[in-house]
């Protein structure tokens, strides 16, 4: 074993995140009686990244992928050299941009390998999975729009729609991502650089969408408040619009509509966080687990390899990878 190890910490509260954080090196010692302690192989990045600090505390990083490398006497549900998930600590303890992680049991998934795909779940793969199922109630034959759509929860959002039968249509920014999105299976694609959201919508949804994936804010959740349909559910996850604002008050990206538009449409407009159903985990990440193992989830894994830099790979590259397109990064080799 080791003698020392690397971490990300953060040292200032700012959605700046080459000066929010700065790597530590620390003692490595044996976990505690109830610990266990988990070799980094891989680290997700999240668009959320950037206003961790706003969590408390100062670790950074919500997922690993990893083996593990010691436990405690008292942990009798995990062994040494299985492979393991780290979801993002609880209580806020983030830590997954580390080369070492002291962990709990509750804290960790087993998976059959390392494959790193698996780092999409998570976060990203839980959350699709789990807020389009109890936050916008999907059902068979629902219209489903998923913003960001080529992202990493967009991407899950729309293959596990389109598993239950719904009509997907995937917003995003590039032709290169639309491709990407046709192969997943998306029945229309909107560029919404080269096409006009509002007008595309009128034209080819005039009833409107049942569910829409929001994650953005801004002036696109007022578009597609718009065309929410009759008893139509708008599931808001995050407002990224408002992520580079030291502020990052999501209140200034969304204009609500009032209560009477709810009311007339019979509409549900619900907000969605997935640290409040962690009860739900054991239920779904089993089968997202064999579903990417299987590939009958495909998920697209961006390790930095066709970067100016080249791999993102160790802690040192973690701000980097952060900084290089926070949206779509997969995950980085530790």
């Amino acid at each position: 074993m080791a003698k020392t190890y690397k971490r990300l910490v953060i040292v200032k509260r700012t959605t700046n995140f080459r000066e929010a954080v700065k790597v530590l090196c620390e003692p490595l010692v044996p976990p505690q009686d109830n610990e266990i302690l988990v070799k980094t192989v891989y680290a997700g990045v999240n668009a959320t990244d950037v206003i961790t600090y706003q969590f408390g505390g100062n670790g950074v990083g919500y997922e690993a992928l990893g083996v593990i490398e010691a436990v405690g006497k008292n942990v009798a549900d995990f062994t040494v050299g299985q492979t393991v998930i780290f979801l993002f600590g609880i209580d806020y303890n983030f830590r997954g941009f580390s080369e070492y992680i002291y962990a709990k049991s509750e804290e960790l998934t087993a998976v059959p390998c390392l494959k790193p795909e698996l780092l999409s779940l998570p976060v990203c793969g839980i959350t699709a999975a789990i807020g389009l199922d109890n936050a916008g109630f999907i059902k068979k034959t629902d219209k489903v729009l998923v913003t960001a759509a080529a992202g990493g929860t967009g991407m899950v959002a729309v293959q596990w729609a389109k598993q239950k039968g719904c009509y997907v249509i995937g917003m995003t920014s590039t032709e290169e991502k639309a491709k990407l999105l046709k192969e997943l299976g998306t029945d229309r694609v909107i560029n919404y650089k080269t096409e006009n959201l509002d007008e595309v919508l009128t034209k080819e949804f005039p009833e409107g969408v049942d569910v829409i994936w929001e994650t953005i804010g801004g002036q696109v959740f007022e578009t597609l408040f718009k065309h929410l349909a009759l008893k139509g559910r708008l599931v808001l996850i995050g407002g990224t619009a408002s992520y580079k604002s030291e502020t990052n008050d999501v209140n200034n990206t969304l204009n609500i509509p009032n209560a009477s538009n709810l009311l007339r449409m019979n509409q549900m407009l619900s907000g969605f966080f997935i640290w409040h159903n962690r009860d739900l985990f054991p239920k779904y990440m089993p089968q997202l687990v064999e579903d990417v193992v299987s590939n009958k989830l495909k998920i697209a894994v961006d390790l930095g390899l066709n970067t100016s830099e080249g791999e993102f790979k160790g802690i040192d590259s973690v701000v980097r990878g952060v900084e290089v397109n926070i949206n779509e990064i997969k995950c980085l080799n530790i």
